[in-house]
């Protein structure tokens, strides 16, 4: 009874042991390049925003250029970088990307909800097997059934994570990195490895964020302020 009873003990402190090791040991995505080296990758040439009165935008981004879109809620933030994105088109004026861009929205819209981690992300990237996978999955913990489970079950945070590993492990990264408020909801270890890839992103970059501590943290240079109104 007493060797059953120490057994049980040693099962739970060699648990507690590894739950610790897993949260000690640091996650890290490490990106591809992207195609680009230099240049232009996106111009704005008097783009008019829909449903929008605001002067018409005309700016260049070049090559590993990091921007924060800033204004109150309903200025713009979101749609400008869904124009840019081709999901909606503007009033008028022109929208020029030069290389691959990728957009990755609030509600991580690029997964299929119904679908696991691994289905999405084989979905995604199908040259790479489903065993490497959950691997890479289980390098940022989600590990066994988190894996498997919809990713309508996971978190804020287990979603991001699947989003990011859809992003980074591509052959190539994006030259343009489009991020609406990716921070929202964030646990803290989320949050570290979101700043960690980000801070090591070598595309253009352009970010929705209320956070001046995360914008500061993955390095944003370059401003636009989306709060003035159009010229009459």
């Amino acid at each position: 009874m007493r060797q059953a009873q120490r057994e049980e003990q040693l099962r739970e402190q060699l648990g507690v042991a590894k739950a610790q090791r897993d949260r000690l040991r640091r996650q890290q995505l490490v990106m591809g390049q992207p195609a680009l080296r230099g240049g232009i990758c996106l111009q704005l040439e008097g783009l008019a925003l829909p449903w929008l009165n605001r002067s018409p935008i005309t700016m260049n981004v070049r090559s590993g250029e990091r921007w924060r879109l800033k204004g109150a809620n309903g200025s713009g933030k979101s749609t400008l970088l869904k124009v840019i994105a081709a999901r909606l088109a503007p009033l008028a004026g022109r929208c020029r990307v030069r290389g691959r861009c990728l957009y990755l929205d609030q509600d991580f819209s690029l997964l299929d909800e119904r679908a696991s981690a691994v289905d999405n992300l084989h979905r995604l990237h199908p040259t790479i097997s489903r065993s490497t996978w959950r691997t890479w999955l289980g390098s940022v913990r989600l590990r066994g059934d988190k894996a498997l489970m919809p990713v309508a079950a996971l978190s804020g945070g287990e979603r991001l994570k699947v989003a990011l590993l859809a992003v980074t492990q591509a052959e190539q990264a994006p030259d343009l990195l489009l991020l609406d408020e990716p921070d929202n909801h964030l646990d803290l270890d989320s949050r570290e490895l979101l700043e960690d890839a980000l801070s090591e992103y070598p595309g253009a970059l352009m970010l929705v964020s209320h956070d001046e501590t995360f914008v500061q943290a993955v390095g944003v240079s370059h401003q636009l302020d989306l709060s003035e109104p159009a010229k009459k």
